[in-house]
């Protein structure tokens, strides 16, 4: 097996204590489990953000949807004054009309 020395950018063939050395050193950083612990934190922590936002979202659309309905039954409630007001002058108008004696000739 080559490697290539980081000074001189040589290929040099190492020596085998130099193997045995790097392949202890390897195998201790894979038996390690701070990197994958890391790495969970790290997808536990995107994830959190991704809820929160979620959450933030939908508290968003809940008061837009309760804004909504308030302004809807304010709309229904005025519309039914404006029906309520027509019906009452109708009601003025069949009463004066009926009050009046029929025109004689």
């Amino acid at each position: 097996m080559t490697t290539r020395a980081k000074t001189s950018l040589k290929i040099v063939k190492p020596e085998v204590e130099q193997l045995e050395e790097l392949e202890q050193v390897i195998q201790q950083a894979a038996k390690q489990t701070a990197p994958m612990v890391q790495r969970l934190a790290t997808h536990r922590d995107r994830i959190d953000l991704a809820i929160k936002e979620l959450e933030s979202e939908r508290f968003e659309l809940i008061s837009r949807r309760d804004l909504m309905r308030r302004q809807a039954d304010a709309v229904e409630q005025g519309l039914n004054m404006h029906i309520e007001d027509i019906e009452a002058t109708m009601r003025l108008y069949e009463a004066g009309i009926n009050s009046l004696p029929a025109p004689s000739n």
